[in-house]
């Protein structure tokens, strides 16, 4: 594998990963990519619910395929005294511990912070949540959708006389993901000039809010008067920017305050430098649809997208092309900088996952392995950390305690896996 023998900048750090869909997912899939090591402890007997989430080839699912490449599971009942026992021992040798269960779903089986920290006075533990650990709305579920509607981003989203609509990803579990890997980071370095473990209680609806820019500047400083809405395809505080038709598709352009001589000029329509309409950046909002149209037209004097943009990059003109999913997967922006990676896994063969976008000279980030089985690793887990021999782990499988897949001893008894 491409610079394998480059060590991730947190090798040695080892996590107990109770995390679970989506965003603990995204949080420890990085931290993978960057060299710790993460135990999945899903819970029994089904595991991780994204394994039954489409796209399925073959009996996996692709979208735990590309969140959990590079973990370690062991299935565990944890609602079992004696499975909930296992993972508090396993807390005693990691570094961090990652959950996203509802408030005070851990807790009650002895597997909160308090318990961990008994055990492991080092130990750091991030949770994430819909609406934290506290506060009025700590009891109620929440998840990506939710996020998005009671942060303000949806209210944002769509065209001003129409409904709210969805982003196009779970972008609320994946943004917390992220802040939680800036906060264990963070966390990590404390301690290691402390020696000080601590707890980190992130939730999805903060992580989205603390996002917004101007939209609340809008409100603040306005004293509550101006309440931003949806503004649809074209900016409200610069025109022209948005997104327009082409022949062939759809672009987006942006044209700076200082840019709209250059802009005018370059697109050979200098009589617009004359029109009131268009005079000053305020006029130019104002009449920002009627300048969207007859930017249009010129865009459709010529017969592919990329001819404009050309023009346009050659003034400097932020300009692009709007990409389907297959269009930037197959970019030389995202080939030739290896964006992604293909890993081979069983009974499927090579899997293209993105990489991790932390490009580092020394440690780079990277999918350092595939992802597992349901409990592929109950007995090289359990063996390792907390000495229990194959005939223990079966005799706990047999008796419910632990699940793991049966195609592990399949696959192994092929050679396809260790």
């Amino acid at each position: 594998m491409e610079n394998s023998e480059k060590p991730g900048p947190l090798r040695g750090v080892r996590v107990l990963d109770l995390g679970h869909y989506i965003a603990i997912p995204i949080l420890t899939r990085m931290m993978a990519d960057l060299g710790a090591e993460i135990i999945k402890v899903e819970a029994a007997p089904h595991g991780d619910l994204t394994r039954f989430t489409p796209i399925i080839k073959n009996g996996y699912s692709g979208g735990f395929i590309q969140h959990n490449r590079g973990k370690l599971s062991v299935c565990i009942d944890l609602k079992k005294p004696e499975g909930a026992a296992i993972v508090r021992e396993l807390a005693r040798y990691v570094d961090v511990i990652t959950e996203n269960y509802s408030p005070g779903v851990l807790p009650r089986y002895r597997l909160g912070y308090e318990d961990f920290r008994k055990l492991n006075q080092r130990v750091i533990m991030c949770s994430i949540s819909g609406f934290g650990q506290d506060g009025p709305l700590k009891h109620r579920v929440g998840n990506d959708t939710v996020a998005l509607a009671m942060s303000g981003l949806m209210h944002l989203t769509g065209e001003p006389d129409g409904p709210p609509v969805y982003v196009g990803l779970f972008i609320a579990d994946e943004n917390a993901g992220v802040h939680g890997l800036a906060a264990v980071c963070a966390a990590l370095y404390y301690r290691e000039k402390t020696g000080i473990g601590q707890y980190i209680d992130l939730s999805l609806l903060e992580c989205m809010f603390h996002l917004h820019d101007t939209a609340i500047q809008f409100y603040v400083m306005s004293e509550g008067q101006l309440n931003p809405n949806r503004f649809g395809s074209h900016h409200y505080l610069l025109a022209p920017c948005g997104i327009f038709k082409a022949t062939d598709g759809y672009v987006v352009i942006t044209v700076l305050d200082h840019q709209w001589e250059i802009f005018c000029t370059t697109i050979g329509r200098r009589e617009w430098l004359a029109d009131p309409r268009f005079a000053t950046r305020e006029a130019r909002v104002d009449n920002r649809l009627i300048l969207a149209k007859l930017l249009e037209e010129w865009l459709h004097t010529f017969t592919t997208r990329e001819e404009p943009i050309a023009i346009l990059e050659k003034a400097r003109i932020l300009s692009a092309p709007v990409l389907d999913i297959a269009q930037i997967i197959n970019h030389p922006v995202i080939q030739e900088r290896g964006a992604m990676q293909s890993i081979p896994h069983p009974g499927l063969g090579p899997i293209a996952i993105p990489k991790s976008p932390f490009r580092m000279s020394a440690t780079p980030a990277m999918i350092r392995n595939r992802a597992p089985l349901l409990g592929e690793h109950n007995e090289t887990i359990l063996g390792k950390y907390l000495g229990y021999s194959v005939a223990e782990v079966a005799k706990l499988t047999e008796a419910g305690l632990l699940t793991q897949d049966p195609r592990v001893a399949k696959l192994r008894a092929e050679g396809e896996i260790e």
